[in-house]
C-alpha cells in the first residue's frame, strides 16, 4: 500500500496515487523512447501515417471491449445462478477492473474491482468470486499452455536475460495460480475448511465467537462461503459448446490485443514477422502482473522497444511505441476510469 500524501488535510487514496505513479513513469519512458530515436526521418514518417491504419487500431481497441464483454457476460450467465447482465454492463466491468489493475502495483486491485462491480449489478460476493476466479482461470491457463509451447519451439528466441529470467520465473508463478484456480473451482469445499483451520487459531476464533463483529463477521464469510461453492459447482454442469466458446473468446481477445502492433508498424510502412511480433508481447504481458509497478508502465515501454528495434528502422521506433501504449493502455484507462467512477461510484 502506497504512503498517502495529504491534500486539504485528507489522505490522497492509494488509486489516485497509483495512477499518478503509473501514469508518471509510462508517458516518461514513451518520451525517452520517442526522443532518444528522433531522427529526421521520425517527422517524416509521422506524415507518412496511413490515418487509415490508425482507424483499424481504433476499431480493434474497441472490438476487444466486446469480446470481453461478451465473455464476462457469459460466465455469469452460466455462473450466477440464472443472474443476467447485459452487453454494456459487462463492458463497463471490463473496463472498471482495467483501471484498477493498471493502477496498482502486480495489478492487486483487479479482483476486488472486478468482484464488488459485479456485486452492483445483482451477483453476491460469493457468486462474484466464482465468476471472477473463473475468468481468471481461463485466461492463465491459455497463457501457461502457451509458455510451454514458446519455451519448446522458441527457446532460441533473442531475448535479453533480465527479460528471459522474468519470463521464466512469470511461468510457473502462472502455472502454479492457474491449478490454484482450478483447485478452488473443482473443490469450492476447501474454502470452508480453510475458514475452520482459521477458526482454530486462538485470538481469531475469539473473535469470530464472542464479538458480535465477528458473529456477523462469520456468518457472512459462511453464508458467501457456499453461494461459492454452489456458483462453481456450475463448471461441472457446462456443455462442451459453452467451454469452447469461452475458451475461443479468451484466445481470440488476445490475438485482436496482439494483433494492434503490428497493425500499427503496417501504418508506418513497415513490417515485421506475425509470429515473431505476437510472441514479444506474449512475453511482456505474462511477466506485467509481476511487476511490482502500476501498470507495469515503463518496463513495458522500454521491453518492447528493446525487442523491436532490431527489426525496424529508428527512426519509426518512438512513433510506434507512443501510438502502440496509447491505443493499449491509455485510451484502455482513461475509459476505465470513466466506468470505475461511474459505476463503482469511488
Amino acid at each position: 500500500m502506497y504512503n498517502c500524501h495529504r491534500v486539504e488535510g485528507r489522505p490522497l487514496p492509494a488509486w489516485k496515487k497509483g495512477l499518478v505513479i503509473s501514469l508518471a513513469l509510462s508517458i516518461a519512458a514513451t518520451l525517452f523512447v520517442f526522443f532518444n530515436y528522433f531522427e529526421e526521418e521520425t517527422l517524416l514518417s509521422l506524415l507518412q501515417f496511413r490515418v487509415s491504419f490508425l482507424f483499424l487500431a481504433f476499431l480493434m481497441t474497441l472490438f476487444l471491449w466486446v469480446i470481453e464483454g461478451l465473455r464476462i457476460k457469459l460466465l455469469v450467465a452460466v455462473l450466477g445462478n440464472e443472474k443476467k447482465i447485459g452487453l454494456v454492463e459487462a463492458i463497463r466491468v471490463y473496463l472498471a477492473t482495467f483501471f484498477f489493475a493498471a493502477v496498482t502495483p502486480f495489478a492487486a486491485g483487479e479482483w476486488p474491482a472486478h468482484i464488488v462491480a459485479l456485486h452492483r449489478l445483482g451477483l453476491s460476493v460469493g457468486e462474484a468470486s466464482a465468476v471472477t476466479i473463473a475468468r481468471a482461470f481461463f485466461t492463465k491457463i491459455i497463457f501457461t499452455i502457451i509458455a510451454f509451447v514458446f519455451l519448446l519451439l522458441y527457446s532460441d528466441q533473442a531475448i535479453p536475460a533480465f527479460l528471459n529470467k522474468a519470463f521464466l520465473s512469470a511461468v510457473y508463478i502462472t502455472f502454479f495460480l492457474s491449478m490454484l484456480f482450478f483447485l478452488l473451482l473443482w473443490r469450492p469445499a476447501l474454502l470452508e475448511w480453510l475458514l475452520q483451520k482459521c477458526r482454530s487459531i486462538s485470538p481469531l476464533n475469539s473473535f469470530l465467537t464472542k464479538s458480535d463483529r465477528g458473529k456477523r463477521f462469520l456468518f457472512f464469510l459462511k453464508n458467501e462461503f457456499e453461494k461459492f461453492a454452489l456458483t462453481a459447482r456450475g463448471l461441472n454442469r457446462w456443455k462442451t459448446g459453452m467451454l469452447l466458446t469461452i475458451i475461443f473468446l479468451t484466445i481470440f481477445y488476445w490475438i485482436c490485443f496482439f494483433s494492434i502492433a503490428p497493425l500499427l508498424l503496417a501504418g508506418l510502412n513497415r513490417h515485421i514477422p506475425y509470429l515473431k511480433s505476437l510472441s514479444w508481447q506474449f512475453i511482456i504481458q505474462l511477466v506485467l502482473p509481476y511487476i511490482p509497478i502500476p501498470g507495469g508502465s515503463g518496463v513495458v515501454e522500454l521491453s518492447l522497444a528493446g525487442l523491436i528495434k532490431y527489426f525496424v528502422p529508428s527512426s519509426v521506433l518512438g512513433l510506434f511505441i507512443v501510438a502502440w501504449r496509447f491505443f493499449t493502455y491509455y485510451f484502455l484507462l482513461a475509459f476505465g476510469g470513466l466506468a470505475a467512477l461511474g459505476s463503482l461510484k469511488l
